[in-house]
């Protein structure tokens, strides 16, 4: 397996992320100005963030790798899916829980940066951003040492990213 894998899985992820802002953030805008309702303090911005970020992201990310495929389009594109380490697809409680560990250096960034912003002042913020951007160079580093194969994520639930060249096992009923 070569770093190859790495990138492909990098991009992919990439994909999946701009795509998801590109149709996203209109989505927030358009609603902003048909209610009437801009966020001013950081604790109404963290709260759009989940409304109009969060859970639309962590809901493809979720039914995406638990799909017969195990794909998300990033992952399509690239012809990568994520499997169980003995090829099974993912199943929904399965996949929601990558979604949360993969997400969770984001997920501590708007937490950090906006919902606790008031109460715990620059320092205790600076510390949370800290943290969240010390996880994501973790999962990076984790991801080009296993050569793209497997993160954080996937050793904590047993998963794998391949290329989809191999055939995907279906959950047994």
């Amino acid at each position: 397996m070569s770093f190859r894998l790495a990138a492909r899985r990098l991009f992919a992820y990439g994909i999946d992320v701009a795509l998801l802002f590109a149709i996203l953030a209109p989505m927030v805008f358009v609603a902003e100005k048909l209610t009437g309702l801009v966020p001013e303090t950081p604790g109404e911005v963290w709260q759009a963030i989940v409304l109009g970020f969060s859970i639309p992201v962590w809901a493809y990310f979720a039914l995406c790798d638990a799909s017969p495929r195990g794909e998300t389009l990033g992952k399509r594109l690239l012809k990568l899916q994520v499997v169980s380490m003995d090829g099974q697809r993912l199943g929904l409680a399965t996949s929601l829980a990558r979604t949360a560990l993969k997400l969770l250096p984001w997920e501590m960034a708007h937490v950090f940066g906006f919902a606790l912003a008031e109460q715990i002042g620059g320092v205790g913020q600076a510390v949370g951003l800290i943290a969240a951007n010390g996880l994501l160079v973790l999962y990076l580093c984790v991801v080009v040492i296993t050569k793209g194969k497997r993160t954080v994520h996937d050793f904590i639930l047993g998963t794998e990213v391949r290329r989809t060249l191999q055939s995907i096992q279906s959950i047994p009923k």
